[in-house]
C-alpha cells in the first residue's frame, strides 16, 4: 500500500508554515511569522519523515557530496601548482580566478537549482551534475592556457557542482525531521572527507602521471560516483506550486532569512584565505609541497569534524548558539591565533580547528531554514542560501588576491588577507547574534534558553 498524505497550506503576508510536525497521520502544522504572498498550496506527503530510507538519502548526500563537492575543495593542490609552477609569471589575481568562479558558480547557480528540482526531481538535476562535472576536469586536462583552465575547472565544474550541492542538502532535511543535523552534518562531512581522500589522490597522481592525467581521472571518478548516487534520490514532499519568484520575493523580504544570507555571504568573503593562501605560507616557509598538500587535508578533516560535531553541539547549546558561538572563535582564530603562527605545526593546528569550527554552520543552516520556512520550500530556501554564498565568494576571493598581490606578496607576508578574512568573520558574528535575538524576542522564550 503506498503511502500518500495530502495537506492544505495556506501562506498570507504574515505567515510562512513549518511543515516539520507532520507525523505518519499528518498531523497539524506550526506556523511562523514570516512574509510570504497570499496563496494556496496543496502539499503531499509520499513517505513518511525519519523512515529508514532517509538513512540511505542520505549516505547518497554524503557520496554526492565528497566527489562533487570534494574536488572542489581538493583545489588547494592545483592552486599551488599553478601558482608556483605551472602559471608562476601570472598574477595571484588572475589564477585565483579559477576557484573564484567554480566556487561562485557553484554557490549562486544553486539560485536555479530549487526549480530544476521542483520541475524534474532530485535524481534528474544531480545526474546532469555530475556528468557536467566530470566532462568539466577532462576538459580542463586538456587546456593550455590560463583562460581556458578558468572555463573548464573555473565555470563549467561550478555549474556541474551546483545542480549536485544544494539538492543534495536540502533532499536530506526533507527527509529528516528528528535527526535532521545529525543527518546533514553526515552528508555535508563529505565535502571534508571527499576533499581529503581527493586532495591526496590528487597530489600522489600529479608526481607519478601528471596533472593532466589526475584531472581526468578524477573526472571519471566524480562522474562515477555522483551519477550512480544519484540515482537513489527521490521526492518525500510534493513541489510548492506556488510561484518560485514570489517565494524568493518573501524570503528576501524576511528579516531572519536577511540575517542567514548576509552572514554566509560575510563568511564566504573571508572563509577562503586559509583554504589557498596557508599552503602558500608553508611553502614560502620552507615546507615542500607534500606540506602543503597536507594543510589542505588538514583543513578537510577539520570540515568534516565540524559537519559531524554540529549535531552534538546543536543539541547541548541549540543551533543558533552554536552558529553564533563558532562563528566568534573563528574571528578570533584568524585575527589572533593566526596572525601569530610562525611554523609549520602551527598552521597544521589553526587548519584542524578552522575547518571545525567554521564548518559548523552548513548543516545548522539547513536545519534552520527548514523550521523557519518549511520543508516544502526547502530546495528553494536553501538554493537561495547557498546564492548568497556565491556573491560572498565572487567578492571576498578577488579582494583576498589583490589584498596579496599589493600588500603582501612583496614583503612575503598574509597580514592583509589574514585581517579581510577575520572582519568578515566579526561581521558574520554579528549577523548570527542577530538572528538568535530576533528570534528569542519572536519565540518569547529568555535570551539564555536553548534555541
Amino acid at each position: 500500500m503506498s503511502y500518500e498524505i495530502h495537506i492544505k497550506t495556506k501562506s498570507s503576508s504574515s505567515h510562512l508554515h513549518d511543515q516539520d510536525s507532520l507525523t505518519d497521520k499528518g498531523a497539524a502544522e506550526e506556523e511562523h511569522a514570516g512574509n510570504c504572498s497570499h496563496s494556496s498550496d496543496e502539499i503531499v506527503e509520499f513517505a513518511p519523515p525519519d523512515a529508514k530510507y532517509a538513512w540511505f538519502i542520505a549516505a547518497a548526500s554524503f557520496c554526492n557530496m565528497a566527489s562533487a563537492i570534494g574536488i572542489q575543495n581538493a583545489f588547494g593542490v592545483y592552486q599551488e601548482y599553478y601558482l608556483n609552477d605551472l602559471y608562476r609569471d601570472d598574477s595571484a589575481v588572475a589564477i585565483s580566478w579559477i576557484s573564484t568562479l567554480s566556487t561562485f558558480c557553484m554557490c549562486f547557480g544553486s539560485i536555479v537549482t530549487g526549480k530544476l528540482t521542483d520541475k524534474f526531481g532530485f535524481r534528474i538535476t544531480c545526474f546532469a551534475g555530475a556528468i557536467m562535472c566530470g566532462v568539466a576536469l577532462i576538459l580542463a586536462s586538456f587546456a593550455h592556457t590560463l583562460w581556458q583552465l578558468i572555463l573548464a575547472q573555473g565555470i563549467m565544474l561550478g555549474l556541474g557542482s551546483a545542480l549536485i550541492l544544494s539538492p543534495s542538502m536540502s533532499i536530506v532535511a526533507q527527509w529528516h525531521v528528528k535527526h535532521r543535523i545529525l543527518a546533514t552534518g553526515i552528508a555535508v562531512s563529505g565535502c571534508g572527507l571527499g576533499g581529503m581522500v581527493l586532495t591526496g589522490a590528487a597530489q600522489i597522481m600529479m608526481g607519478n602521471i601528471g596533472y593532466r592525467w589526475s584531472l581526468r581521472v578524477l573526472g571519471l571518478l566524480v562522474a562515477s560516483v555522483s551519477g550512480s548516487m544519484s540515482l537513489i534520490y527521490k521526492r518525500r514532499v510534493s513541489a510548492s506550486r506556488n510561484s518560485n519568484t514570489k517565494l524568493l520575493y518573501s524570503l528576501c523580504k524576511d528579516v531572519r532569512f536577511l540575517c542567514i544570507s548576509s552572514a554566509v555571504t560575510l563568511v564566504n568573503m573571508g572563509g577562503y584565505e586559509p583554504t589557498l593562501y596557508v599552503p602558500t605560507a608553508v611553502a614560502m616557509g620552507g615546507g615542500s609541497r607534500a606540506t602543503s598538500s597536507d594543510i589542505v587535508l588538514m583543513l578537510n578533516a577539520g570540515i568534516a569534524a565540524g559537519c559531524i560535531l554540529s549535531s552534538p553541539l546543536s543539541a547541548v547549546l541549540g543551533p543558533l548558539t552554536a552558529n553564533m558561538l563558532s562563528n566568534i572563535i573563528s574571528f578570533v582564530l584568524i585575527f589572533v591565533f593566526l596572525q601569530g603562527v610562525k611554523t609549520i605545526a602551527g598552521y597544521f593546528v589553526f587548519s584542524a580547528m578552522f575547518g571545525a569550527l567554521s564548518s559548523i554552520y552548513l548543516a545548522i543552516n539547513t536545519d534552520i531554514l527548514a523550521k523557519e520556512f518549511g520543508t516544502h520550500v526547502i530546495a528553494t530556501s536553501a538554493g537561495l542560501s547557498m546564492a548568497c554564498c556565491g556573491i560572498g565568494v565572487l567578492i571576498g576571493i578577488p579582494v583576498q588576491g589583490t589584498l596579496y598581490e599589493t600588500y603582501d606578496r612583496p614583503l612575503n607576508r598574509f597580514t592583509a588577507v589574514t585581517a579581510w578574512a577575520g572582519a568578515c568573520f566579526a561581521l558574520a558574528s554579528v549577523c548570527y547574534t542577530a538572528l538568535r535575538i530576533i528570534v528569542v524576542r519572536r519565540t518569547k522564550v529568555s535570551f539564555f534558553s536553548k534555541v
